[in-house]
């Protein structure tokens, strides 16, 4: 007898005649997935691979072992397979990448930058350690330069002297690794411009100084923008120059220790950037 009206049973990988009930073949590879659910909460999870993202080394493609079995026999055999599946996870070369990464998820964890950047650091702290396979007591150094170079890249202004004081990180260490970066990696995709004038209201107010000196150090800035004098240079040390030099003029004069407390830079980087603004600004004072 010929059957002209015949599905196929996904759940037993069976090929069924409708008409009369016969199973025609058996044993076809089943299509279904290899787990059920009950609930649509249930399906949505187990159905759903987990978000991609570059924070962990994996890229969170990796796969988890359920240890929520209830029989007690499948559940010391679930939780066996998840120790081992966490053992193999991470190979030994992937160790201090992973450790490299812990730390800049830690960070994270501490300051209010969104996810974007945090994403993008991990890219970046990928791309370096690649390029420079450093020593162990530099990962948390690459983590901090990965999420400092993010920032700037998602113009979001951020106090490299604060970062460091707030992570342990020392501060010698950390431009020498920088200079090596520069040197030895091409970022130039994630290299961006950060406009001094972005660290101006936060100086401005911790220094109590009036609108007007916020006016005028926001023009001195815009002037060096445009003769190319702030290309290479911290901006947060270009802004506290400016307001520095803003408090003279108006007349409310700030000493260059108040300065530098209120920018959180040193005092030798508002000298150097306070002889640059002299020396190539022509500035005229009308009385």
């Amino acid at each position: 007898m010929n059957c002209t009206n015949v599905i196929f049973d996904n759940e037993r990988g069976t090929l069924i005649c409708l008409d009369t009930g016969e199973v025609i073949e058996e044993n076809s590879i089943v299509l279904s997935p290899e787990w059920r659910a009950y609930t649509p909460e249930e399906w949505s999870q187990k159905a759903h691979a987990s978000t991609i993202t570059h924070k962990v080394h994996d890229s969170g493609l990796s796969t988890e072992i359920d240890i929520s079995v209830k029989k007690y026999r499948e559940a010391i055999k679930s939780r066996k397979l998840a120790l081992l599946q966490r053992k193999t996870r991470v190979d030994k070369t992937e160790r201090k990448i992973v450790e490299a990464l812990t730390y800049l998820n830690q960070m994270a964890a501490l300051t209010t930058l969104p996810n974007r950047v945090i994403e993008t650091a991990a890219i970046i702290l990928k791309k370096i350690f690649n390029a420079i396979q450093p020593r162990t007591d530099k990962l948390k150094t690459l983590a901090l330069a990965s999420l400092v170079i993010a920032a700037r890249k998602h113009e979001i202004p951020v106090r490299i002297r604060e970062l460091l004081a707030k992570f342990n990180v020392d501060e010698e260490e950390y431009w020498k690794f920088i200079s090596d970066i520069y040197f030895k990696v091409n970022i130039s995709e994630f290299k961006a411009y950060i406009d001094p004038r972005k660290y101006l209201p936060s100086i401005i107010a911790n220094l109590n100084l009036s609108q007007k000196a916020y006016l005028l150090a926001a023009k001195m800035i815009e002037i060096m923008r445009k003769e190319g004098l702030t290309e290479g240079k911290d901006p947060a040390g270009i802004a506290a120059a400016c307001v520095y030099i803003a408090s003279i003029l108006t007349d409310e004069k700030k000493t260059q220790k108040q300065v530098a407390e209120a920018a959180n830079v040193t005092e030798v980087t508002i000298r150097n950037r306070y002889r640059d603004i002299i020396d190539k600004l022509n500035i005229t004072i009308y009385l």
